[in-house]
């Protein structure tokens, strides 16, 4: 049995956070290669035998804070298992020095609503699932770093929670108070509605005119945050389920207290909204239970024919070249193209679709992932995305293999994770370099110097 909880694993790779995504995406740069890694073939010589030792291996860690997307649910994978997501956030205060009545009125709530618009799944939308919100009962600092493992303190007795199967495509209509008496009716982009309970509304409404709603500072104390995950984990079929995605900063993400106000002369519905937004603290956990899957399977590395990759801090697969430093120690030679070819393993597809880019990195001596070389010279030349040509992914790393012979890159080998760890439910399942139907390889050209 391989069973993952991230709150056991302590190490933490700052590189492959959301921030480490966004740096990979924006600090690419179309560069010009030195001369002398240019792609001259003309008197290069051709191999494609290069050994490879790839192994699948439980993933780092990884920063999931500061995030635009939460993801709650649960899915089972016929390949890699169970993993289950939960998403934090933190409420805030509308505008300062909120007063939500007069002296003279008795405020009474409605109902409290926490809406999460949605934003994509992955898995089966059409599987009804309960996902339950928690209170937690611990400061929550937008400034913090929160990881992937990070277990926060909660208040066990479930606040809300709502059974329902996800309806992406229909807008939802909602009757809310106009303030003077009346109603209104309007229409929403598709969302999770969970009603809450009406205590927390209650507490939040004696505070009018306090300290504690003065602003979103003091708010937080009162209200530290709400955790929204799956209740049912287990006895769930392959591919049943779905991870949920929420747009967190969407204006439509929000917590909204109904409440009537009552005085002597008449009895007035109102309601306020709580934003969730980029000022809120927020982020995304997860845990992953492989046993009984290929995955399991791949994590005894007895078979090297396949190699697994996995979001949301699943499993990576490690890629190391042990013999080309020895295989070229005696030669004086250029390394005019080092493509490595990455295959998606056919009828590995889940139904649900695959990572549409991939992200290879190194090790640092400290085990910390670092940027290779090549990534440097930009996205069209380093490559990850899926090729659908040729069913698989393909990285330009000559300058790395040219580091790797000539002693400047360390042994550590490189890292292949799925783009967007922390915000994605993606997969991808490969043939290893041993595979007979097709094989991870180092297609490279090189030419002697000497």
């Amino acid at each position: 049995m391989i069973k993952i909880n991230f709150s056991k694993r302590l190490r933490k790779v700052l590189l492959l956070s959301a921030s480490f995504l966004l740096l990979f995406q924006s600090c690419k740069k179309e560069g010009v290669l030195n001369p002398e890694f240019a792609e001259d073939f003309s008197s290069a010589t051709f191999t494609d035998t290069t050994k490879i030792v790839a192994i699948t291996e439980i993933g780092d860690t990884i920063l999931a804070d500061k995030i635009s997307t939460g993801l709650a649910g649960v899915f089972r994978d016929s390949v890699f298992g169970i993993t289950v997501a939960s998403t934090h956030v933190q409420a805030l205060l509308p505008s300062n020095s909120l007063v939500f009545g007069t002296s003279s009125e008795t405020l009474t709530t409605d109902s409290v609503i926490l809406s999460l618009e949605y934003n994509g799944y992955y898995g089966d939308k059409n599987i009804s699932q309960t996902i339950d919100v928690y209170r937690i009962n611990e400061l929550l600092d937008n400034s913090t770093s929160y990881y992937s493992n990070t277990n926060v303190q909660t208040i066990p007795s479930i606040l809300g929670s709502k059974t329902f199967i996800p309806n992406f495509d229909s807008t939802v209509r909602i009757t809310v108070p106009n303030g003077v008496g009346g109603t209104n009716q309007i229409n929403l982009d598709p969302q999770l509605r969970i009603k809450l309970d009406n205590s927390l509304g209650d507490e939040i409404l004696a505070e009018s005119g306090k300290s504690a709603v003065a602003n979103s500072e003091n708010f937080v104390k009162l209200l530290n945050g709400l955790k929204i995950r799956p209740r049912d984990t287990s006895g769930i079929s392959n591919n049943e389920k779905a991870i949920l995605y929420f747009a967190l900063t969407s204006s439509n993400t929000k917590m909204t207290i109904y409440y009537t106000a009552t005085s002597q002369s008449a009895s007035v519905s109102k309601s306020i909204d709580f934003p969730i937004n980029s000022s809120s603290a927020r982020f995304n956990t997860f845990s992953h239970n492989y046993t009984n899957s290929e995955v399991e399977k791949a994590l005894q590395h007895t078979d090297s024919s396949f190699t697994y990759t996995l979001a949301m801090a699943g499993v990576q697969t490690k890629i190391t070249f042990p013999t080309i430093k020895n295989t070229f120690k005696d030669k004086q030679s250029v390394i005019n193209k080092a493509e490595l070819f990455i295959p998606v393993a056919t009828g590995s597809y889940s139904e649900f679709g695959f990572a549409q880019s991939l992200i290879l990195a190194s090790k640092d001596e400290s085990g910390v992932l670092q940027f290779i070389p090549d990534f440097f010279e930009g996205s069209g030349y380093f490559g990850g995305q899926f090729d659908a040509a040729s069913n698989s992914y393909k990285f330009n790393i000559t300058r790395y293999i040219q580091g790797l012979i000539n002693g400047s890159q360390n042994t550590n080998g490189l890292i292949l994770l799925v783009s967007g760890s922390a915000v994605k439910a993606n997969r991808a399942a490969i043939y290893g370099p041993t595979n007979p139907i097709n094989n991870l390889k180092l297609n490279l050209y090189y030419s002697k110097t000497n």
